[in-house]
């Protein structure tokens, strides 16, 4: 740390959510952001030149995971890991990962895990303590999770119809109106895709494309289209061909299994 500034490289392959925390950490005090990475071999320059004491980490990226990405690194910044997957959590701290982040979270989670790293760097001894607790928790499946959308509401003429997350076989984007499709209907809803990738069960839904959010529940079939990109299939009596764009297909093919 430089002055008690604790300086944070944020390693992220998805743009939106490297924004995201960048906005969530504007204007607080005693953080200084050095830079971005987009991969892990990025990340390794940005490292290399910059000199975190923090590295904001998600685990799945394109090449290498986050944990080989550790594992390459001579001298190793402290780490807090941001994914949209649980599963990891005990891999990451036997990582001595200082915290692990569940997308989607609040702006003060992350400042809570910003402040659990710094009190980390100042007090080594203090790390394997609270680690132990934490697996203790994460045992008993209590990892934190904000509460996801399960309803929202959408016009239909004079009414205001409630729809539920689960009856929706995805979100579409179409001149700049974003709509939910339901079996049988499209609705439009007052809300952004980045929004909805924030609020929505990233159990159940996942971004396949910068104009499309599908729920996973419905997914038939992966077609593979041009250039590295893809077409998924739903489930619904039209058998809708949602685009999945090459960035997202590894991404959703491991969530797919596939």
């Amino acid at each position: 740390m430089v002055n008690g500034a604790l300086r944070i490289l944020i390693v992220d392959d998805e743009p939106l959510a490297r924004s995201r925390v960048r906005r969530l950490l504007q204007g607080t005090a005693g953080i200084d952001i050095v830079g971005e990475a987009a991969s892990a071999p990025e990340a390794r320059a940005k490292i290399a030149a910059t000199r975190p004491d923090l590295l904001l980490r998600d685990i799945q990226m394109p090449e290498e995971d986050g944990f080989e990405l550790l594992k390459s690194l001579e001298t190793r910044p402290a780490v807090v890991f941001v994914t949209a997957f649980d599963h990891y959590a005990v891999r990451a701290f036997e990582e001595n990962a200082c915290d692990y982040l569940l997308k989607p979270f609040r702006g003060e989670r992350l400042l809570e895990a910003i402040d659990r790293a710094r009190r980390d760097l100042e007090r080594p001894e203090e790390l394997s303590r609270r680690l132990g607790a934490l697996l203790q928790g994460i045992d008993r499946g209590r990892l934190e999770q904000p509460p996801h959308l399960e309803r929202f509401t959408v016009r239909v003429g004079a009414r205001q119809l409630i729809l539920r997350s689960d009856e929706v076989l995805w979100f579409g984007a179409e001149d700049k109106l974003v709509f939910a499709a339901t079996a049988s209907d499209r609705h439009y809803v007052n809300l952004t895709l980045d929004q909805l990738e924030a609020k929505l069960d990233p159990r159940r839904f996942a971004r396949v494309h910068r104009s499309a959010i599908v729920n996973l529940d419905f997914a038939a079939a992966l077609r593979a289209g041009f250039a590295g990109t893809y077409r998924l299939q739903l489930r619904d009596p039209a058998r809708t061909e949602v685009p999945v764009s090459r960035a997202r297909a590894r991404l959703l093919k491991e969530r797919l299994g596939a």
